[in-house]
């Protein structure tokens, strides 16, 4: 852009809508902030940092708010301001006009979505400025992560080792020796399995692994609590990985579950089948072949008559296949109007934008069917993602930059299904820089006639348990072992590169 350009803007008036300077008034004095450019910087680098560009406002007689110049709200930085806000809306020779306009739109957006997380972390400060950090990519401590933002919202940290330490003080019983794991090295598979009963350690080790994870490599984190809501409730967790929880039925998940990257046939096809797999596995009976037929159909006209589409667009479009068919209401239609009495998804989040962030998402509250559904879905939306991602770069020692973890408590309520977005994210996510963290209460749970987990399991951990079938077992450990007389905070591993099986003090009993 010219200098006589900048200069113009230097002197030119901002404004936003009446509403969002409103917020953005209320959001100065609840951070303590003394100019309202501040919050409105703020707000127009939180909008920047989605990749979709901003929606003008509807209401094109809503009344302005105040006037802000440029030399004010940008300051000495204004130059950086300007080139972002342009190669955002990728536009040539922009006019004093149209940077205007897209200030506006940027800050009214980006004014939302802050009141939003304020309201989501219940006016906690240090909580809220932490979320804004770790989005920013900065750890605690003040450390930059280095993320990288590539093609399609793919933020991709660096390729560095991340070696685990098998728990605190994690060392070796036989030699007191400590104990690690390279997650991320050449030909090792990265996810893990973490098994044990209750009050053994597995979810303390699990969720220590996943933090040591995020903080080498910065990557975000997906966490589905499956169990009793103990990791939604586990502030130090929520703030270490930078998290918002999503408690559901009573809030819904954020995320467009059914979008379609690329509208042609054969990809709607393809989301039309997705969504029928995963919704045969919740209900009470498993569908017929007309039933299936017609959840088919019924998804892909929802999903062809709109590129945003709602869980209860596609109920309706089977309501409408249904009686184009004159077949009566069966445990279909009544598995989704059960469903849809709560509003379990707001596509409002693509998902390569969805996956860029941490989050917790809590089902312990929703009904079993309501917990699968919610879970099989994101999971879909996480394998279509992972399928449309180039490979993660790897370094020249073989370390491979991770892009998300995924874990779920209490997982033997979706290992028994055969999900197929699951068993793909297992067999295939590696090479995109992914790692998934199985946490259940026995090997016994990974054991079924569709897929066994473990033989794509590079870490596997068992606390006390009373396995029963030891070809699961075996299939980890490389042998059948008596897990039932371990200590709590005691587990059992094999090493790639070490003889026999290793037992690991993960923590000291108190």
């Amino acid at each position: 852009m010219a200098e006589p350009t900048l200069l113009a803007l230097n002197n030119a008036g901002f404004k936003t809508s009446l509403r969002a300077d409103d917020l953005n008034t209320k959001l100065m004095s609840l951070l303590g902030l003394k100019s309202r450019y501040e919050p409105a910087r703020l707000a127009i680098a939180r909008s920047l940092a989605v990749k979709a560009p901003p929606a003008q406002e509807s209401d094109t007689d809503e009344e302005d708010g105040k006037i802000i110049v440029g030399q004010n709200l940008f300051g000495d930085d204004l130059a950086v301001w300007v080139a972002l806000l342009v190669e955002h809306a990728q536009l040539d020779n922009p006019s004093v006009r149209d940077v205007q306009e897209l200030v506006k739109r940027h800050w009214n957006r980006g004014i939302d979505l802050l009141s939003e997380e304020w309201e989501r972390c219940e006016g906690d400060f240090d909580r809220f400025v932490l979320q804004l950090g770790g989005r920013a990519g900065v750890r605690e401590g003040g450390k930059a992560r280095a993320l990288r933002h590539g093609a399609d919202g793919d933020f991709s940290p660096r390729a560095v080792p991340v070696e685990l330490a098998l728990g605190d003080p994690g060392i070796d019983i036989a030699t007191q020796q400590p104990v690690t794991w390279l997650l991320n090295g050449r030909g090792n598979s990265p996810h893990v399995a973490v098994m044990g009963t209750l009050g053994t350690g597995k979810t303390r080790l699990a969720v220590s692994l996943i933090q040591q994870v995020r903080e080498l490599s910065g990557c975000p984190v997906i966490l589905f609590d499956m169990a009793k809501g103990d990791l939604a409730a586990d502030e130090d967790l929520i703030r270490q990985i930078g998290a918002e929880v999503i408690s559901a039925p009573r809030s819904p998940v954020p995320l467009d579950v059914l979008h379609v990257a690329d509208r042609n046939p054969t990809e709607i096809t393809n989301a039309a089948m997705r969504f029928r797999e995963s919704f045969q596995l919740v209900t009470q009976s498993r569908p017929g072949g007309a039933q299936l037929d017609a959840l088919r159909e019924a998804a892909q006209r929802a999903l062809t008559a709109s590129a945003v589409v709602k869980f209860k667009d596609v109920r309706d479009k089977l309501r409408e296949v249904y009686a184009e068919k004159k077949r009566k209401d069966d445990t279909v239609t009544s598995t989704f109007n059960d469903l849809t009495a709560w509003e379990l998804f707001e596509p409002r989040f693509k998902p390569a934008d969805f996956f860029s962030r941490s989050w917790i998402i809590n089902v312990s509250e929703a009904t079993e069917t309501a917990q699968r559904l919610i879970v099989f879905l994101v999971l879909d939306a996480l394998y279509a993602h992972c399928r449309s991602l180039p490979d993660s770069a790897v370094d020249e020692q073989g370390h491979r930059a991770l892009r998300l973890v995924v874990g779920i408590d209490e997982a033997r309520k979706v290992l028994g299904y055969g999900h197929p977005s699951l068993i793909g994210l297992v067999r295939e996510s590696r090479s995109k820089g992914m790692t998934m963290f199985l946490i259940s209460q026995s090997p016994d749970d990974y054991d079924s006639e569709d897929e066994n987990f473990l033989e794509n399991i590079g870490l596997g951990l068992s606390f006390r348990t009373n396995a029963m079938r030891p070809n699961a077992l075996k299939a980890v450990l490389g042998e059948t072992v008596d897990l039932g007389g371990l200590p709590n905070g005691v587990a059992v591993t094999r090493l790639p590169g070490r003889p026999g099986i290793i037992r690991v003090k993960t923590w000291e009993q108190k």
